[in-house]
C-alpha cells in the first residue's frame, strides 16, 4: 500500500508521533540491512534548523544536547560563549547548575530558547532541594533517572514532582526498554531514553531501537565516538573515513549525522570550541541511503549475527569438541 512521507516536527523525524496522519510508530515498516535486524526508517529523516524532536508530550526538544559535569567542565564565559554558537540543549548534572545559570545570563540568549535536561542524583531527593538549583536556571525542561537503587520509590516520587510542575518531561539513562517495561504504570511516563549507541552497538541490545520507538520514547546516542572498551573508535573506522572524505566533513560530523537521521538525539561534550562548532555543523548536509546503510551495517561486523536471528545476542563462546582442533 502507498506510503505518505515521515511526518516532521522541527525539522526531524518525530519517533512517538505518526508516518502521515494516523499511521503509529508501531505499524511503521523497517527495511534492515542484509536481514540481520539492522533498522532503518522507509524514508530518509528530513533534517533542517533547528533541528528538534517533539516528544510524545508535545515538548519540543533540540537534537544536539551538550553535556556539562562536574568533570573537565568549560568555564562560566566558554559556555556562554558555546551558548552564543547555537548550542540550544543543555543537559547538566546538579553540581555543575550555578556555573549553568551564570552562563545562561552572561551569553544573552534567551531562557525560552534553550531546553535544559538534569540528570537525577540523590541531592535532588527533596522538593525543596531541587527548586533551590532549578530557580537558578529558569525551569527544568527534562529529568533523567539513571540506573539507581530503590527503583521504583524514586520513579514514584519524580512522577509526582512531575504533576507539581517542577519539570515538564520525565526520561531514563543507561536502561534497557525491557527495563522501562518495569517502571511503575508500565513506565507509560518515560518520553526520552539515554543509552551507549554507536555504528557498532545499536544500544544494549540492536532491538533498542524498535522498541524504544514503538513506546513512542526518543532515544538519545551516547558514546557516539569512543564506542569503549571496543579496540577501534568509530571515529578511526576506514568505512567512515572514507564517506568523510567523499562529503568533505569531519568522521565526527558523519557520525552524529548519521544518528541523527536514524531519529536519534545526540549527546556530546568537549572542551573544544572548535569541536562543538564542527558537531554543530553536522546539521549542514545529508547522507544518502546508501551511506547510512553501509554505517548501519558495520554492526554486523562488529557482532556477527547467526543466519536467521533478526535481533542477535553476542556468541556464547563456541565449545570445540573433544577430539577436534
Amino acid at each position: 500500500r502507498s506510503r505518505r512521507p515521515l511526518a516532521s516536527y522541527g525539522g526531524a523525524w518525530n519517533w512517538g508521533r505518526h508516518l502521515g496522519r494516523d499511521m503509529p510508530v508501531s505499524e511503521l515498516d523497517f527495511h534492515e540491512v542484509s536481514g540481520l535486524g539492522v533498522p532503518f526508517p522507509v524514508a530518509p529523516v528530513l533534517i533542517q534548523k533547528p533541528a528538534t524532536l517533539q516528544l510524545k508530550s508535545g515538548l519540543s526538544m533540540p537534537l544536539l544536547v551538550f553535556a556539562v559535569s562536574g568533570k573537565r567542565r568549560p568555564s562560566v564565559t566558554d559556555l556562554a560563549e558555546l551558548l552564543r554558537m547555537g548550542v540550544r540543549h543543555l543537559q547538566v548534572s546538579p553540581s555543575v547548575v550555578q556555573a549553568v545559570g551564570q552562563a545562561v545570563r552572561l551569553s544573552q540568549v534567551p531562557r525560552s530558547e534553550l531546553f535544559i535536561s538534569m540528570l537525577w542524583e540523590p541531592p535532588l531527593d527533596t522538593s525543596a532541594k531541587l527548586d533551590s538549583l532549578t530557580e537558578q536556571l529558569g525551569f527544568v525542561d527534562l529529568m533523567i533517572l539513571p540506573q539507581t537503587p530503590e527503583l521504583e520509590s524514586v520513579w514514584k516520587h519524580l512522577e509526582r514532582l512531575k504533576a507539581r510542575k517542577r519539570f515538564k518531561a520525565l526520561g531514563v539513562k543507561d536502561f534497557r526498554p525491557e527495563e522501562v517495561e518495569f517502571l511503575p504504570g508500565n513506565g507509560e511516563s518515560v518520553e526520552y531514553a539515554q543509552c551507549a549507541f554507536t555504528p557498532y552497538r545499536h544500544g544494549p541490545r540492536r532491538d533498542t531501537w524498535r522498541r524504544f520507538g514503538q513506546r513512542e520514547v526518543a532515544l538519545a546516542a551516547t558514546g557516539l565516538f569512543t564506542d569503549w572498551p571496543r579496540p577501534l573508535p568509530p571515529l578511526l573506522d576506514p568505512h567512515v573515513l572514507i564517506i568523510a572524505r567523499r562529503f568533505k566533513r569531519s568522521a565526527a560530523q558523519v557520525l552524529i549525522r548519521w544518528a541523527l537521521q536514524l531519529g536519534l538525539a545526540v549527546v556530546f561534550h568537549s572542551q573544544r570550541k572548535q569541536h562543538v562548532a564542527e558537531n554543530l555543523a553536522a546539521l549542514d548536509f545529508e547522507l544518502p541511503m546508501r551511506e547510512m546503510q553501509l554505517i548501519s551495517g558495520l554492526a554486523t561486523l562488529a557482532e556477527p549475527v547467526p543466519p536467521g536471528d533478526g535481533f542477535a545476542h553476542p556468541y556464547e563462546q563456541l565449545r570445540t569438541p573433544k577430539g577436534e582442533l
